[in-house]
């Protein structure tokens, strides 16, 4: 920790000195100041005991991190050190407090910690009314864009998407991973900005430009890994072959070149297979609930997440390629509105397996 009590003021660790009778601000429990010569100023327990909010073990990326961080959003607020907060036991690595706005907690986490762990943080924080903040140390900048770190980190922040933040502590920069959407295919991209200011926050940047998804190579990729036996596809073809389909070789209206929100597990082009798919064998109309269901359905079978992250909903991405879908089957006359629903008009033709799809693109 960087701060602690004596004699009824908060002491900084980068301005203290050695005495014996230093406090934890939070259980009023001893604490010694330690100075080294690779790890800044800072307090730790004498022994630790019952705190609710102690943090000991801090690395030199954590210390240095949240004094940079505090420099770093003081045009946004007074900002405080370590604020602890006893309705709720937790401690703030870095507290803004923006006036008339609602207040600010930055946690910058530069160690492991489980979902539940950062929801109940998060929801804490919500809970009385504070903007959580969460900024990620180094162990996280190394890692690729993936399902955990979008489910636990990811929030939308107006004109960036949904983003993550990351904080460099030797460029003393904010990187943002922001407008994060996963690709037809599956991957996860986001487009990626540096910071130097806070105030840059209100200037959002573009996305960039998504690559086109390259069809033929998708479907020879299914065909591949139905072949080499891939466990996260078996499900799925099981599923498709007891309607006498196969996966590969998908008829070309469910592909498609959208990006939606990292919701779609697998990918949202294997969604629209599967709910396409269905939507043409089960029944010849329908009505927008029981659609609904079939595109939940759909998203649980290609190992989707139904719910979202912690500060994400998946409804609205889920809604919005449903329509997508929906529009493009009726737009190559597959179905019609009517006033109830959509009646189905005729069937999308598939080819008998990926490896007929590919000989005859290869004879275009």
């Amino acid at each position: 920790m960087l701060i602690a009590w004596r004699a009824g003021k908060l002491i900084d660790a980068s301005g203290a000195d050695r005495q014996p009778d230093y406090q934890c601000p939070a259980c009023h429990h001893r604490v010694v100041l330690h100075r080294g010569r690779v790890v800044p100023p800072y307090f730790a327990h004498h022994t630790l005991g019952d705190c609710a909010v102690a943090t000991e073990g801090e690395s030199r990326q954590h210390v240095s991190g949240k004094r940079q961080l505090a420099a770093f959003f003081a045009p946004w607020g007074v900002g405080t050190l370590e604020k602890i907060l006893p309705e709720i036991d937790q401690r703030a690595d870095c507290w803004l407090d923006r006036g008339d706005h609602q207040p600010v907690a930055i946690e910058f986490q530069c160690s492991p910690i489980s979902r539940d762990q950062v929801a109940a943080r998060t929801a804490g924080y919500q809970n009385i009314g504070v903007f959580p903040c969460w900024i990620l140390g180094e162990r996280y900048q190394k890692q690729h864009l993936n399902w955990d770190l979008i489910d636990r980190f990811a929030w939308k922040m107006p004109g960036w998407g949904l983003c993550l933040l990351f904080w460099d502590v030797s460029r003393r920069q904010l990187r943002l991973d922001h407008h994060l959407r996963q690709m037809a295919t599956g991957k996860i991209t986001a487009t990626t900005s540096w910071l130097t200011r806070i105030d840059e926050l209100r200037r959002p940047q573009q996305a960039s430009r998504l690559l086109p998804v390259d069809l033929p190579a998708y479907r020879q990729r299914l065909t591949l890994d139905l072949l080499r036996g891939n466990t996260g596809l078996r499900d799925l073809q099981e599923a498709l072959y007891l309607l006498r389909k196969n996966l590969p070789g998908f008829s070309p209206i469910f592909g498609t070149m959208r990006a939606y929100l990292p919701i779609f597990g697998r990918g949202p082009i294997l969604w629209r297979i599967v709910v396409g798919t269905w939507i043409f064998s089960r029944q010849s109309s329908w009505q927008v609930p029981a659609l609904w269901e079939l595109a939940r359905e759909g998203l649980t079978l290609v190992g989707g997440h139904v719910e979202g992250g912690i500060r994400f909903v998946a409804e609205s991405p889920l809604r919005l390629a449903l329509v997508d879908l929906l529009t493009d089957l009726v737009a190559g006359h597959y179905l019609r509105r009517t006033s109830r629903g959509w009646q189905v008009l005729a069937i999308p033709a598939w080819s008998r397996d990926g490896h007929e799809w590919l000989e005859n693109n290869e004879r275009k």
